[in-house]
């Protein structure tokens, strides 16, 4: 006999018994990383409606790994727009440091001041290149094309270069595009195999030229140029171009249109991924990677909404490459926050997610190596030193890695151990980021769901809470999340089950972990639900 006072709260959201029949509603390896140009319910089990401050690597999903600071200790607080690396044909490996103003080169232990002149501003970032064991670069034009005397620690022009924004090698030269606020459609290149001549008078193996098909090719800006090991690939705001080396020393390379009316309009977006080349294009609103004489994909689909709508200005957007990995990172920096918004695309799994970092200004994959140390760095006389002249100076090691540089001028290192980024000015123990994995949304299209228990697989690698919660209307509206459990892994390295069980009844389900510390890989999850079946009675 029903009870007076009616019955319980949330009973009659909930069928009897004998109608029960739990049943496994969906199984799925998180992999496919973040779909925002979707409903949340329409996207597949295996990606997610938020993906932030993680990786998807491995066929599976993981908080993405922190950094620790970058040693020697900055030797200014100048915002950090590039690190760089070359090793000499000796064999000795040089870092680069590169400020809108100052050149630095690690040597033995310390940063070592490059004496010359920059002109350029924060929005002039560096093209850099390895010719004929020397180490050049531009900064957008705001100088000429410069090139480091790593022995007398000196910086100067190469040459009489040009003030190209843009420049690469290609065979046994240096290769210019767009001349700085004067031709912004010519290619210019060095003497053959004379990188430090550009004067056809003097060599007749040096030159210049427009990029001109048409008379609209005038207005189609020069955006970028790269090269492989016989092609080069020059990038226009509306446009994309290919080059290829002829056999005459006055016009050296043949170029042609490749993909007209795609272009790009954001210079720094754009890098070499290997085999590809990869570049944002604000005016179509896509992501693009081509590779050259092969296939050209439109890779940001799924997430361009929010993509764009990061970007602040096209001309403050930068990129980086992991080539261990294979993944291209656009980041979008604020001009009224320090809070970087970076989307990662890996080209293995075709899977995007977002990140944050804070107040990051360049990231680099590169050979950190040390030149070891001068004569003049050393501390006494020669007759107070012991040993060999060996021992003076540490061997050069190099090793590929990830480096970031800060608006302080302070620098970080990718550490798979390390649950937070790199100290900075505002953060002297380290910046602390959140993590936030959020699921597809469940639902029925003529009926309730009744859920009976969420089961997720994942694996430790360091520890640190992360909290489980879900949500009865999809995450959407205020406060939608309620808390359902929280794990502190103590067993790390071993996969582990988290299981909740709870009878929630909801017309649009979802859940997400949650966490600001530790190293986790999310491997799988199931989602088993209520069916209600016939009465018994």
């Amino acid at each position: 006999m029903p009870s007076p006072r009616g019955p319980w709260p949330g009973r009659e959201s909930v069928p009897r018994a004998p109608e029960l029949r739990k049943e496994k509603y969906v199984e799925a390896r998180l992999n496919q990383g973040m779909i925002t140009v979707l409903d949340p319910a329409d996207i597949p089990p295996s990606a997610l409606q938020l993906a932030k401050n993680c990786v998807t690597r491995f066929d599976k999903t993981s908080r993405r790994p922190g950094s620790i600071a970058l040693t020697p200790e900055p030797p200014n607080d100048d915002p950090v727009l590039a690190y760089a690396a070359i090793k000499k044909r000796d064999g000795t490996p040089y870092t680069i440091r590169m400020t809108p103003a100052s050149v630095h080169v690690i040597t033995g232990g310390v940063w070592v001041e490059q004496v010359g002149t920059l002109t350029g501003a924060i929005t002039d970032r560096f093209n850099t290149a390895v010719v004929l064991n020397e180490f050049v670069f531009s900064n957008n034009g705001a100088d000429e094309i410069q090139t480091i005397d790593f022995t007398l620690a000196t910086f100067d022009q190469l040459g009489n270069a040009p003030k190209y924004r843009y420049l690469c090698g290609f065979y046994n030269r240096v290769v210019g595009a767009a001349l700085a606020d004067s031709d912004e459609v010519e290619i210019g290149w060095s003497g053959d195999g004379v990188i430090t001549e550009w004067n056809p008078l003097v060599d007749e193996s040096a030159g210049k030229g427009p990029l001109v098909e048409s008379p609209a090719d005038l207005s189609d800006f020069i955006t970028g140029i790269f090269s492989w090991t016989n092609v080069m690939l020059v990038l226009r705001e509306k446009s994309v171009w290919v080059a290829t080396k002829q056999p005459i020393p006055q016009y050296p390379f043949a170029f042609r249109s490749v993909i007209p009316g795609i272009g790009c309009d954001c210079p720094a977006s754009a890098i070499n991924g290997g085999d590809a080349l990869i570049w944002f294009d604000l005016r179509t609103s896509e992501v693009y990677a081509y590779s050259p004489g092969g296939a050209f994909e439109a890779i940001g689909s799924s997430i361009k909404r929010n993509l764009v709508a990061s970007v602040d200005s096209p001309e403050r957007v930068f990129s980086s490459y992991n080539p261990i990995h294979r993944e291209y990172t656009l980041y979008a920096p604020q001009a009224s926050s320090k809070i970087i918004p970076a989307w990662t695309y890996n080209r293995q799994n075709k899977a995007w997610c977002y990140n944050e970092f804070y107040d990051v200004t360049c990231a680099n994959d590169i050979e950190i190596g040390s030149g070891g140390r001068t004569i003049d760095q050393l501390v006494g006389t020669i007759d107070e030193l012991e040993g060999t002249i060996n021992d003076l100076s540490s061997l050069a090691v190099t090793s590929t890695i990830r480096v970031y540089g800060y608006g302080d001028g302070n620098g970080g290192i990718e550490d798979v151990n390390a649950s937070k980024d790199a100290p900075h000015t505002d953060h002297e123990g380290g910046y602390e980021y959140n993590t936030e994995l959020e699921s597809k949304v469940f639902t029925e299209p003529e009926d309730d769901l009744y859920i009976a228990e969420v089961r997720i697989e994942y694996q430790a690698q360091v520890g640190g809470t992360f909290t489980l919660e879900y949500s009865r209307v999809g995450g959407a509206g205020l406060n939608p999340w309620k808390n359902a459990k929280v794990i502190n892994p103590t067993i790390l390295g071993v996969p582990r089950l988290l299981r909740f069980k709870r009878v929630i009844k909801a017309r649009r389900f979802a859940f997400r972990l949650v966490s600001t510390g530790g190293l986790f890989d999310i491997l799988s999850y199931e989602i088993h639900v209520y069916r209600a079946g016939e009465s018994t009675k």
